[in-house]
C-alpha cells in the first residue's frame, strides 16, 4: 500500500496547490452540510416554544440556512473541479511517461511482455490511477473530513444518543473492511484477465487475415470466449459483493436511525430532548450513512486504482539492461567495424545462435553474410545494430566497445533496413523521410485553396530512382502524398522492401545495413537495387561509401562485396570473396548453382 501512494506523491506534487484548495473546499462544504440540519434543529426548536419572537428567529435561521444551501453549491462543485482535473493532468503524464519508458526498453523485454498487456498497462490501468487520484480521492478525502465533523455536531447535541445510534453502524463498517480485504484480491486478477483478453483481441486482430485465409474465425471466436468468459465471471463475483456490501452499510444505518428515533422519542417525550434536536440529529445520521455508502461506491475504483498504480510504477521502474555507457558516437567518416569472436545465446535458449565469429570489416567496404534459414544471420545483424547487446568486448567500431557507446548515437550513425519493414499508416513521403508531417498539418493555401506543393528535394528524387519505386510512385493514387494505411497495407511487400530501402538510403549514415532486402522483390528489380547498392561504393555525397552490410539468401546480391561470411549452425563455415568461394565449391557454391539454374 505505501509504495504506490508514494509513487503518486511524486506525481501529484505538482498540483499540491489545487488538492490544497480542493481539500478547503471539502472542508467549506462539510462544515455548511453539517451546519444546516443544526440550523433546521434550531428552527423547530424555536418554533416549538412558540414565543413571540418564534417567527423573526426562524426566519432569520431559514435566510442563514438558504444561504449555506447555495454557497454548498459553489463550494463543492469547485472541490470537484480542484480534484478531477489533476487526475487528468497525471493520466497524462503516466501516458507519457510509459510511452518513453516503453521506447527505450530492449527487445528482451517485448520478448517477456506480451502487447496486449502492455497495451492495457498504458490505457485501463492509467485510467485507474486517474479515477484513484480524481474520483476516489475525493470521496476518501470527503470521508476523513465528514466523519469527524459529523461525530462533533452529533455529540455536541447528546453523547448518549450517538454512543447508541453508531453501534450498529460500527458493524457495518467492520463488515465492509473484511469485503475490502476480499475485493481487493479479486481486482488483481481481473486486471490481470483483463490484459490477457486485450491481448487476444490484439491478436486476432493483427491476423484477421490468416484467420480469415484458413477460416478459423470459429476457433478465435472460441478462444476469446473462453478468457471474456473468466473475466465476465469475475466481473460477476466482484459486483455479487459490492452490491451485498452496500445494502448492509445501508441497513445499519437504517438501524442507527430506529435506534435514534426509539431513544430520542423517549428522551422528547420525557422534556430531556428537544423535537429540533432530535430532527437534527436524525439528518445527521442519515447524512454520514450516506457518505458513508457513497465510499463503498468507489470500493472498486479504490482498489483497481492501487493495483494500477503498482503495475504502472512496476512498468515505469523497468531496468532498460544497458550496460553503463561512456562513449558517444560522433562519426564525420564510415567507421571500421570489428567482430572478436563474438558468441551470442538467447534468453532461456540451450543452444548459441553465434559461436566464434570474428571480422574486421575496413572503413567504407562491404560485408556480406549469407547461410540457410536459421543459421544466425538477422542474430548477427540484431547484435550489430545494438536490438540486443552483445557480450562486453566482442563488438567495436573505430576501436570503441559497441556496448560502451550510448544507444542514441551508436544507433544515430546506422541506417538499417530490417528483414520485416514496417511503414508508418501515412504518407509515403514521410515513411521515406521520416519527417512528422500529418497531412491536415500541410500547409493550405489562401481561401480554402488546396494544400501548396512539397519543396523540390533532389536527394529524395536520387533515393527513389535508386530504389527503384519511380514507376510504383506513378501508379498510386496521389504518388507520394498517398497515405500507405496501417503498416503499409496499401503496397505489396516488395514495395514495402523498397520504401524501407529508400528511408535508409535517405538517411545518408556512415553505417548502412541491409537485413535481406530484397527478399520479396523479382528478378530484374533485384538487379536494379543491386547496381544501385554497388553504386554507393563509387561514392557518397561527402565523398565517401558507408561500411555496409549486407544479408541475403541469394548469391547474385553479394557479388560486390569485399568479403562475405557463410553462416551455418551458428559458426562461419566459409568465408572469402564471390570467386573464392566458388572455387572453394562448398555451401555457397553449391547455393549458387543451385540460383544459376533457375529459371
Amino acid at each position: 500500500m505505501n509504495a504506490p501512494l508514494r509513487f503518486l506523491g511524486r506525481y501529484a506534487r505538482r498540483n499540491l496547490w489545487p488538492y490544497t484548495l480542493g481539500a478547503i473546499a471539502l472542508l467549506v462544504t462539510n462544515y455548511a452540510v453539517v451546519r444546516i440540519p443544526a440550523l433546521m434543529g434550531d428552527a423547530l426548536n424555536v418554533l416549538e416554544r412558540a414565543g413571540a419572537d418564534a417567527l423573526s428567529q426562524s426566519r432569520g435561521l431559514a435566510i442563514e440556512l438558504i444561504v449555506l444551501a447555495l454557497g454548498v453549491i459553489g463550494v463543492r462543485t469547485a472541490s470537484r473541479a480542484l480534484f478531477f482535473n489533476p487526475g487528468r493532468e497525471i493520466e497524462f503524464r503516466l501516458g507519457v511517461d510509459l510511452f518513453e519508458r516503453l521506447l527505450g526498453l530492449q527487445r528482451p523485454f517485448f520478448n517477456r511482455h506480451k502487447v496486449g498487456e502492455l497495451v492495457s498497462v498504458a490505457t485501463n490501468d492509467t485510467t485507474a490511477v486517474r479515477l484513484l487520484v480524481g474520483f476516489a480521492g475525493l470521496q476518501v478525502c470527503n470521508v476523513v473530513v465528514a466523519i469527524p465533523m459529523h461525530l462533533w455536531q452529533m455529540l455536541r447535541t447528546d453523547v448518549w444518543l450517538t454512543l447508541w445510534c453508531l453501534l450498529p453502524v460500527v458493524f457495518g463498517a467492520a463488515y465492509m473492511r473484511w469485503t475490502v480485504k476480499r475485493f481487493f484480491s479479486m481486482v488483481r486478477e481481473s486486471m490481470q484477465l483483463l490484459a490477457k483478453l486485450s491481448d487476444r483481441v490484439l491478436e486476432a486482430y493483427a491476423g484477421v487475415g490468416t484467420i480469415r485465409a484458413h477460416a478459423a474465425e470459429p476457433a478465435t471466436l472460441r478462444r476469446f470466449d473462453e478468457r471474456n468468459d473468466a473475466y465476465l465471471a469475475l466481473q460477476l463475483r466482484m459486483s455479487a459483493i459490492r452490491a451485498f456490501g452496500m445494502p448492509v452499510l445501508a441497513f445499519s444505518g437504517l438501524v442507527g436511525t430506529g435506534v435514534v428515533l426509539w431513544v430520542g422519542g423517549n428522551g422528547v417525550l420525557a422534556g430531556q430532548l428537544g423535537v429540533g434536536d432530535l430532527a437534527t440529529f436524525t439528518a445527521l445520521l442519515v447524512s454520514l450513512v450516506g457518505t458513508l455508502t457513497a465510499l463503498a461506491w468507489v470500493l472498486a475504483a479504490i482498489g483497481r486504482g492501487l493495483i494500477a498504480t503498482d503495475r504502472v510504477a512496476d512498468l515505469l521502474h523497468t531496468p532498460d539492461e544497458l550496460p553503463p555507457a561512456s562513449h558517444t558516437l560522433a562519426l564525420t567518416a564510415p567507421p571500421r567495424i570489428e567482430l572478436r569472436d563474438l558468441s551470442f545465446t538467447y534468453e532461456g535458449a540451450s543452444e548459441p545462435s553465434l559461436q566464434h565469429v570474428d571480422v574486421d570489416l575496413a572503413p567504407g567496404a562491404t560485408l556480406g553474410i549469407f547461410g540457410k534459414t536459421g543459421s544466425g544471420k538477422t542474430t548477427l545483424v540484431n547484435l550489430l545494430t545494438r536490438i540486443y547487446t552483445p557480450p562486453a568486448g566482442t563488438i567495436f567500431v573505430d576501436g570503441i566497445d559497441a556496448c560502451t557507446i550510448t544507444l542514441p548515437s551508436l544507433r544515430e550513425a546506422m541506417a538499417v533496413v530490417p528483414q520485416t519493414p514496417f511503414l508508418f499508416s501515412t504518407r509515403l513521403r514521410d515513411n521515406i523521410t521520416l519527417r512528422d508531417a500529418n497531412p491536415r498539418a500541410r500547409r493550405r493555401g489562401k481561401d480554402g485553396a488546396p494544400p501548396e506543393p512539397e519543396p523540390d528535394d533532389p536527394r529524395l528524387d536520387a533515393v527513389l530512382r535508386a530504389s527503384c519505386l519511380v514507376d510504383d510512385i506513378a501508379n498510386l493514387p496521389s504518388g507520394l502524398d498517398t497515405v500507405v494505411g496501417e503498416r503499409g497495407v496499401m503496397l505489396s511487400g516488395g514495395q514495402r522492401q523498397r520504401a524501407a530501402l529508400a528511408r535508409a538510403l535517405y538517411r545518408e549514415r556512415p553505417v548502412l545495413v541491409l537485413d535481406d532486402v530484397l527478399s520479396a522483390v523479382d528478378q530484374g528489380t533485384e538487379a536494379r537495387l543491386v547496381a544501385a547498392i554497388r553504386a554507393l561504393r563509387a561514392g557518397h555525397d561527402r565523398g565517401l561509401a558507408p561500411t555496409t552490410v549486407i544479408v541475403s539468401h541469394r548469391t547474385s546480391v553479394l557479388e560486390h562485396a569485399d568479403e562475405i561470411l557463410v553462416l551455418d549452425g551458428g559458426r562461419v563455415v566459409e568465408r572469402g570473396t564471390h570467386e573464392s568461394l566458388l572455387r572453394q565449391g562448398g555451401l555457397y557454391a553449391d547455393t549458387h548453382a543451385h540460383q544459376e539454374g533457375e529459371p
